[in-house]
């Protein structure tokens, strides 16, 4: 009996150790790549005077990777089903390294938009949320689900607070030619936990029996998910809410930074800024996430919008300065990845885990086409009198229309 009771507790010790191995690991993940892709705005001035182009032109490059971004997602979680997650992960942890080595050395748009445009933001496609929690979700199950999300999403504000302020200072001191390099260093360190990850869903489904669900999910095609996906309203209504959200989160990523700097901010204190947001991007997500258990989702989601609206506000009509630049961002890092585990949730409640990937990846394109917008157009604005104020005004008006839109979500 003794020996059955030790065996039984030394089971659960094993098990409880593989959990939180495995959500370090996705955490891992998912921070360095939203690392990488969340500071493309401090990446900007320094390959705009590498490469000769100018402000729009690059700003137009980074607009097609934030398409290419939400439009790989989808495609990409299907493979994650026929294939494995794992085997995603590592073909995109390939495209980021040698779209982080090469764009430095890119003299033309085209070669920019090939490398900078397509292959980088491709490469964080495939080591995306919905990606890196179906890798999860066999392991750690799907009751724990909800919480996991509000972590791991959490963990991006980690990638933030740390990359952000180091990405300034080694391009700051040597270039984006050194320092985009040395970016995938980081990036290629993530292969042994891709492998482990990998290892651990083989080893779990020798021990569980795939279930008839599962092996269903595998036998549909993409566009018979996107179909039931598609006469849902609560589908549209997160799609419009994501669309604003992405058009937000590219102001953040691609011109906050050099508004700032604009607006005589000193470049240290600007990056040190994005570490605040990064920070406050743990705390939201992680609130959010347990808020989602206690009141109805669509209201949690709803009252982030709503947030924005006010932080809209301020940056059309208050004056920029340092205090500012920390509070404002405190707040937009507070609401940044806020809306993930709220919207991760109702899809979950409706589809199941095994389909998130690929719903939420195609909500996704929504998001990013709302960044490409925000990231073009902002480019744009930024060569005339109207400049970022204008900018802000139109999404302020897009974060009315999509708190409106959460309100009206069927959870």
């Amino acid at each position: 009996m003794k020996q059955y009771i030790n065996k039984q507790s030394n089971n659960r010790f094993s098990n409880a150790f593989s959990l939180i191995l495995a959500l370090l690991g996705g955490c891992v993940v998912f921070a360095v790549m939203q690392g990488i892709h969340d500071n493309y705005g401090i990446m900007l001035p320094g390959i705009v005077n590498r490469s000769g182009l100018d402000y729009a032109s690059v700003s137009f490059v980074i607009a097609v990777g934030q398409i290419l971004y939400g439009v790989t997602q989808p495609v990409f979680g299907m493979l994650a089903i026929k294939k494995s997650n794992a085997v995603v992960m590592l073909l995109g942890i390939i495209l980021m390294a040698v779209g982080l080595i090469v764009s430095p050395f890119c003299n033309s748009l085209w070669s920019l938009l090939l490398f900078f445009g397509i292959l980088l933001p491709a490469g964080t496609g495939a080591l995306c949320f919905g990606i890196v929690m179906g890798a999860l979700a066999p392991i750690i199950g799907e009751k724990k689900a909800a919480v996991v999300s509000g972590i791991v999403q959490a963990s991006a504000g980690i990638g933030d607070a740390v990359m952000s302020p180091l990405l300034q200072r080694l391009t700051d001191s040597f270039g984006v030619m050194l320092s985009m390099p040395v970016f995938s260093i980081p990036i290629l360190l993530m292969l042994p936990i891709v492998f482990w990850l990998g290892a651990k869903k083989k080893k779990i489904d020798k021990v569980r029996p795939v279930q008839a669900v599962e092996s269903d999910t595998k036998k549909e095609k993409l566009s018979d998910i996107l179909k039931v996906a598609f006469r849902d309203r609560t589908y549209w209504c997160l799609l419009i809410g994501f669309s604003t959200c992405g058009f937000h989160m590219s102001i953040i990523e691609t011109h906050l930074f050099s508004q700032y700097v604009g607006s005589g901010i000193p470049a240290n204190f600007a990056s040190l800024t994005l570490t605040v947001y990064g920070i406050f991007t743990m705390l939201g997500a992680i609130i959010t996430g347990f808020l989602g258990q206690k009141f109805r989702m669509k209201n949690v989601l709803a009252g982030v919008y709503g947030i924005r609206i006010l932080i809209s506000l301020a940056f059309v009509f208050l004056p920029k300065s340092v205090p500012f630049a920390f509070i404002a961002t405190g707040l937009l890092g507070m609401t940044g990845d806020s809306t993930v585990p709220p919207t991760t949730g109702i899809i979950s409640n409706k589809i199941g885990v095994a389909k998130m990937a690929v719903v939420y990846g195609s909500i996704f394109i929504g998001h990013q086409i709302g960044a490409f917008t925000s990231a073009w157009l902002g480019g744009i604005l930024v060569g005339t009198a109207l400049g970022y104020t204008a900018l802000w005004i139109v999404d302020l008006c897009l974060c009315i229309a999509a708190t409106v839109a959460s309100f009206k979500i069927k959870d």
